[in-house]
């Protein structure tokens, strides 16, 4: 395996190697920390945003007025019906269905306005102060572009490599999905996922619209950032590349919020890393991510779409 990793490249010293006192390396282990831990505090924002934003129903109507409401007459727990006695005993709780949401589309709604404002103020942040690095160090390659890389370039290398990506990405699902319905887990989709497809279903477009611009445009770029621009770069200076990469794309498969997912996706995240460590264009994989993303949640609104239609 390593001679045909060789073979290709993917782990000679690339445009990336450097050492923890190379002036090619723009980030120090403080501002790793500081990026993510404002990551991490946006995220917790977004979510208190949308758990205070949900309507929750006024618990001191009782039944007297709930009966007043409805024009019926309230039955309290000693005057329920034999039938619906008979129901409540007979129906006993499932433990093998899915599990509900753990957000209403109501309460999504705000969490991913939410996220689309804070991340992308946090996308700014970090590309002004890679310009002012780039101001103080006029020699270094481009942080976007690397060294030979343009534009043009970068829209090829990073769909081509997400076009080679895609039968294995499924194939290690696939495996991964395997392994875990043999253990009796549940194939639980991310969140942002699940609520996709609630909303394809029940033609909720503005949630769709904010779960499509985080989806495709808000997280490649963010993520790119954080884990293969920051993390993964700065691992670069105390560890080999392939620890790097490992590293960086384990951390990366855990933050996402599925087990379904974990793997595969801390996969993406190790090729992702190689591809960057030898292209040294950050904007290849940030591309490479878009177009993988785009891909994803196209066939999902098409299966979604199609299943509306039957």
């Amino acid at each position: 395996m390593n001679s045909s990793a060789k073979s290709f490249g993917l782990l000679k010293p690339g445009p990336l190697s450097q050492s923890p006192k190379d002036p090619t390396a723009p980030w120090a282990g403080s501002q790793v920390l500081l990026f993510f831990g404002l990551y991490l505090v946006l995220q917790f924002v977004a979510g208190a945003l949308a758990l205070n934003s949900a309507e929750l129903p006024d618990p001191t109507i009782d039944l007297e007025q709930t009966s007043e409401l409805t024009g019926g007459s309230a039955l309290t727990e000693t005057e329920a019906t034999p039938a619906e006695s008979e129901q409540e005993v007979t129906e006993e709780p499932s433990n093998k269905g899915p599990s509900a949401p753990l957000l209403t589309r109501d309460q999504a709604r705000p969490l991913f306005m939410a996220s689309m404002i804070l991340n992308g103020l946090l996308i700014l942040l970090i590309l002004f102060y890679v310009s002012l690095w780039q101001r103080r160090n006029p020699t270094a390659s481009s942080f976007l572009l690397g060294t030979n890389s343009t534009v043009s370039s970068c829209l090829k290398s990073g769909l081509f490599a997400c076009l080679a990506w895609l039968p294995i990405h499924l194939f290690l699902a696939l495996i991964w999905s395997a392994v875990l319905t043999a253990f009796g887990h549940e194939l639980n989709p991310q969140i942002a996922i699940s609520l996709f497809g609630e909303a394809v279903e029940e033609g909720d477009y503005s949630l769709i619209t904010f779960l499509v611009i985080n989806i495709i445009l808000i997280a490649p770029w963010l993520e790119e950032l954080l884990f293969r621009g920051l993390l993964f770069r700065w691992l670069l200076g105390y560890r080999s590349v392939i620890a790097s990469a490992v590293l960086s794309g384990v951390i990366f498969g855990v933050v996402h919020d599925s087990l379904a997912s974990i793997f595969p996706i801390a996969a993406l995240g190790v090729a992702l890393a190689l591809l960057y460590n030898r292209t040294g264009s950050l904007l290849t994989v940030i591309l490479f991510h878009t177009f993988f993303n785009s891909i994803m949640i196209s066939s999902l609104f098409l299966i979604q779409s199609a299943g509306i239609a039957e």
